[in-house]
């Protein structure tokens, strides 16, 4: 009833606010960018020593993270077993999950905010960073999703501004948190003829093509045919000598497997450090148990060495802390 007896009468407004002062350097917004994830103080130790010999080169593929829905002690274990010997570590996409402006629920009792999502993926990427000596992100279909509604879900103005003067223009996090590490590029594949170039794939070395296509199957390296089709009937137009190719990666299914395939080639599912989520487990039966673990292979002067390609299993590991 308030409002009621005191209709009529004036009362205290907040004072307007006046423009909002631009966010001018990269600087300005990665400080501005650790206030809102709720990063007290920045402690990156700078990228390692490249340790690579002549023309050898050995090659991790990270695969899918997802975080902050990630197994932290099988990346933690990726790391310890692998960052001392590989030149290059392969970011095969969906590092984040961007669950906080995903359509679909993993579980609807359970609510992730975008500050706590980015705040988790602003650590892996500089643990990454200060581990691996040279880092490229192929970006996945869930590291894109920011971009895809941010109008929609970005927390305020504030964010928007962040993000923008982070990421040189970008409306996706993604591109600011690589312009904060030199060791890190974004995958750029130019596509020729044309003014396009394209993140989800790229070219490792001479032959071999790690990529992220939205592309799963419940058939057991269905999905990879798929995918390798794609790359033999487009590769004129991707402008890719498919006949030198001998390894193709792809990451997205969360299954971890090879296939050896026509004259001389692998076809390789990457896996995933993911968590086991709840639509995984409901009774909506579908799709196939995912796959959690990596591969690494090396190539001397940029031909894939195919006997060197490993896969290692996490969930296989007897004993392993995440088996309890």
């Amino acid at each position: 009833m308030s409002c009621w007896h005191n209709r009529g009468k004036k009362t205290d407004t907040a004072p307007p606010t006046g423009p909002r002062e631009p966010l001018t350097t990269f600087d300005e917004a990665w400080a501005k960018w650790g206030e809102l994830i709720g990063r007290s103080k920045e402690h990156y130790k700078g990228p390692p020593p490249s340790h690579q010999v002549d023309d050898i080169t050995r090659v991790c593929i990270v695969p899918d993270i997802h975080a902050p829905f990630h197994d932290e002690q099988m990346l933690a274990s990726l790391i310890a077993r692998e960052a001392d010997r590989t030149d290059l570590a392969v970011l095969v996409g969906d590092v984040a999950d961007c669950y906080s402006v995903s359509r679909y629920s993993k579980n609807p009792f359970s609510k992730v905010s975008f500050e706590y999502e980015w705040a988790s993926v602003s650590a892996v990427v500089q643990l990454l960073a200060e581990n691996f000596p040279k880092i490229i992100w192929v970006a996945g279909n869930h590291d894109k999703r920011v971009s895809r509604q941010i109008a929609q879900h970005l927390p305020s103005q504030d964010w928007v501004d962040v993000v923008k003067a982070m990421s040189g223009g970008h409306l996706d996090p993604m591109h600011g948190l690589i312009r904060r590490y030199s060791n890190i590029s974004m995958a750029r594949h130019y596509v020729p003829n044309t003014d396009m170039s394209i993140d989800w794939l790229t070219v490792v070395g001479k032959d071999c093509v790690v990529g992220h296509p939205e592309k799963f199957s419940r058939t057991s390296g269905a999905a990879l045919r798929a995918y390798e089709e794609f790359i033999h009937e487009q590769s004129q137009h991707l402008g890719i000598d498919y006949h030198n190719i001998r390894l193709l990666c792809m990451g997205h299914t969360h299954q971890l497997s090879w296939l050896p395939w026509r004259s001389g080639s692998v076809l390789v599912e990457t896996g995933t450090l993911a968590k086991s989520q709840e639509y995984q487990v409901s009774p909506r039966i579908g799709g196939r148990p995912q796959r959690r673990g990596y591969c690494t292979f090396t190539q001397y002067s940029g031909r894939t060495d195919l006997n060197s390609l490993n896969i290692h299993w996490f969930d296989v590991e007897d004993d392993a802390p995440w088996q309890t």
